[in-house]
């Protein structure tokens, strides 16, 4: 590397040098003149969408991408970060159907209670009545499609080039499956499970986990975040959508909440303009959501920029003296977990997670807070949940977080008590959480944790803990009033499902728009850099600068590629680089060789050790290095490694070499060089080792000195008439 360096500098001697043209053309820049202007950084997404089973004489690729997000931007202090979108169409060949079609039907089961349906009815009636419990959920008949196996075929089968940074986005139809009248509907099972228990839920929500509404099956028909893929079936059946736009406030009624895609083609003339517009209306809005709430989401804030991140939980057991034991309860969550979760959506931070399972009794001043907002109707303990959640934050708090840091500083706590019920706004909860505190409060009665024999565990909080640390770090729902069809996803962020880890979709996110800020951060310190430039800059200060921008286009390639360890990593370089450009306007005395040497210090002609003593009073020594010249033409360079009191680089052997020098180059930070003598190990004058062995150069001498002294004994004889 600091051989191409002295290239570039003795190139920059003879050109005229690569600095930013002002207004005027002139060659630098005077300090004076630099204006700094926002930093904008850009990042170009692609989503392919891959038509299969669908008939393009029917298809307006127009209409489909008609009002689909083409950019997103997002403004960080001083910069603004934009994300553009570009969309392509494109048909999955019969071929390629054929083949999705076969491994649908050999992962899939097919039977009349495989599923469940909703009551519509009931569901109306409960919410007019909260008080009185009904059944919604029945079984129903149809085919039961794996949907890892087909998200992971299309992962290892793609049916177009995945985009280096995007996502692609299958739109099946496979209606096909389907009975005329829905006696028998196709669905996708994505495996909804509890994080600490590993159970598959089948239970949805505080209202309906009751006996009235046992082994509720999750259907999609929309699946992803396992892989950088959407699957969208609007011919699948789900019960979800339904249930969304009855329970949750709306203003519209989409269809596609209530129809399949067969009921809307059935219902069309495909062959008119207005038919084919309304079809592919219907297929739009079914897209948008998860395009814009999972994929380029707009209600997520970029990541939060720290250095560091705290999480405190305490999990109060409540019924300690009635035989419930604090050991008893140390399944529900635990820190292992949620270190591993988190660092999964956000591995550039450290993580400091503790989670401490206590007896409220021995806590008295909790205790006293808990039943400040909680009384006692009958055996029902009714807790006023938004009066405790504040009153936690202000009294509570304080003593286990920073509640004033830059970082991110969590505060969780648990209360398990049998019979216990939360209410807020009216309604019944089983948590609270507020991103803006950095706060959240589980209330969750005994016996949802556990199965109706009351000993098999059902579900713990670990998904809830990293829904709400999801928000602290930028993160939002996966859906919206009037927009559910982004809850149908594998992750955290959703209300619909429980999963055992964090979605694509999140990291992503999470890890892209903190590696964009870290872009701001080193495009703000080059352009401090370049306001401090002289007039006439050094040629070192140039090639520093070119070296920062070098290594961030580097960076944004990386990027483009959704390698974002690779991405943090090329951020090392960056960083080197912009300390290089500072050092280089102040510092110009070169670093000093105090003493270098190798070990053995006679030269064996095998592996040795070279090693050097170099000190920098201003910036620091930045790299040492052992150059060795072979045969006085081919130089091979070895870098130092620091040890603390001196650097040292291993030279290895070398086979068939006439000559062997070696010296040592030390540059500092402000990129001068300082360089030893050159010192020869070894000069001969032939062309190989066995030239100079000293094993074959005695063995050669010796069979030399035998043939003389024969030759010479041979004309003795000869002479003497021997």
């Amino acid at each position: 590397m600091r051989a191409a360096l002295l290239v570039i500098l003795c190139i920059l001697f003879l050109i005229p040098t690569p600095a930013i043209p002002p207004a005027d053309g002139s060659a630098t820049m005077p300090a004076s003149t630099f204006a700094q202007e926002e930093i904008e950084i850009v990042r170009n997404w692609t989503i392919r969408i891959v038509l299969v089973n669908y008939d393009p004489n029917v298809m307006d690729e127009a209409a489909l991408l008609e009002g689909l997000p083409t950019q997103r931007t997002h403004d960080v202090e001083d910069a603004a970060i934009v994300y553009n979108v570009e969309y392509e169409v494109s048909y999955a060949s019969e071929t390629y159907t054929d083949s999705l079609r076969s491994l649908m039907l050999a992962n899939s089961v097919n039977g009349s209670a495989t599923g469940t349906s909703l009551n519509e009815t009931a569901l109306e009636y409960q919410i007019t009545h909260g008080d009185e419990p009904q059944t919604i959920f029945y079984p129903r008949a149809g085919r039961e499609i794996d949907g890892y196996a087909v998200e992971d075929w299309l992962n290892e089968n793609p049916a177009v080039e995945p985009p280096g940074l995007g996502y692609v986005f299958y739109l099946l139809n496979f209606s096909e499956f389907d009975t005329p009248g829905h006696e028998l509907e196709h669905w996708y099972d994505y495996h909804a499970m509890d994080s600490d228990t590993g159970e598959t839920q089948d239970w949805f929500r505080l209202e309906w986990d009751n006996d009235l509404n046992e082994d509720v099956d999750f259907m999609y028909p929309g699946f992803g975040g396992r892989h950088n893929i959407y699957v969208l079936d609007p011919s699948a059946d789900q019960w979800y959508l339904r249930w969304a736009r009855l329970w949750w406030p709306n203003a519209g009624d989409s269809t596609h909440w209530t129809n399949d895609l067969e009921d809307v083609a059935n219902s069309l003339d495909l062959s008119s303009p207005l038919g084919m517009a309304i079809f592919n209306d219907y297929l739009q809005e079914y897209m948008y959501d998860p395009i814009a709430y999972l994929c380029v989401p707009f209600q997520h804030y970029p990541a939060s920029y720290v250095t560091q991140a705290k999480v405190r939980v305490l999990v109060f057991c409540m019924d300690v003296q009635d035989g419930v034991s604090v050991d008893s309860l140390r399944w529900v969550t635990n820190a292992e977990m949620q270190t591993a979760h988190l660092e999964e959506l956000l591995p550039f931070i450290p993580w400091d997670i503790e989670v401490n399972f206590l007896d409220i009794d021995n806590y008295p001043s909790w205790d006293s807070l808990f039943w400040d907002y909680a009384v006692l109707s009958g055996n029902m303990t009714l807790v006023d949940g938004l009066g405790l959640f504040y009153a936690i934050s202000d009294q509570m708090r304080p003593q286990y977080i920073n509640v004033d840091s830059t970082d991110v500083e969590l505060f969780g706590v648990i209360f398990i008590k049998k019979q216990m019920l939360m209410h807020v706004y009216g309604k019944n909860y089983t948590g609270l959480g507020s991103p803006d505190l950095g706060q959240t409060v589980i209330w969750k009665s005994w016996e949802r944790y556990y199965r109706s024999d009351e000993v098999t565990p059902k579900s713990g909080i670990s998904h809830i803990q990293l829904h709400e640390t999801g928000h602290a770090l930028g993160l939002m729902h996966t859906w919206g009033y009037d927009h559910y069809v982004g809850d149908f996803s594998y992750g955290p962020m959703g209300y619909y499902g429980m999963h055992n880890g964090t979605a694509t979709f999140d990291r992503n996110w999470v890890q892209g728009t903190y590696l964009d800020q870290m872009e701001v951060e080193a495009r703000e310190e080059l352009d401090s850099c370049r306001s401090q430039m002289p007039a006439s800059p050094r040629p070192e200060t140039l090639v520093a600068e070119q070296g920062v921008l070098n290594a961030l286009d580097v960076v944004g390639a990386v990027y483009h590629q959704m390698d974002w360890q690779g991405c943090y990593e090329a951020f090392d370089d960056v960083d080197d680089w912009l300390k290089r450009l500072t050092f280089s306007m102040h510092d110009t005395v070169p670093p000093v060789i105090t003493d270098w040497g190798t070990i053995p210090t006679e030269f064996e002609f095998d592996t040795f050790t070279v090693w050097a003593q170099v000190t920098d009073n201003l910036a620091g020594v930045d790299n040492v290095i052992v150059h060795v010249l072979l045969n006085n033409s081919v130089e091979v360079e070895y870098p130092c490694e620091f040890d603390g009191s001196e650097w040292s680089a291993t030279v290895p052997d070398f086979d068939n070499y006439t000559s062997f020098v070696i010296w040592v180059e030390a540059y500092d930070w402000g990129m001068n060089r300082a360089s030893t003598q050159q010192r020869v190990l070894y000069e001969g004058s032939g062309g190989g080792l066995f030239l100079w062995d000293p094993v074959v150069v005695a063995v050669v001498g010796a069979i030399f000195t035998f043939a003389i002294v024969v030759v010479i004994w041979k004309l003795y004889a000869r002479r003497k008439g021997v």
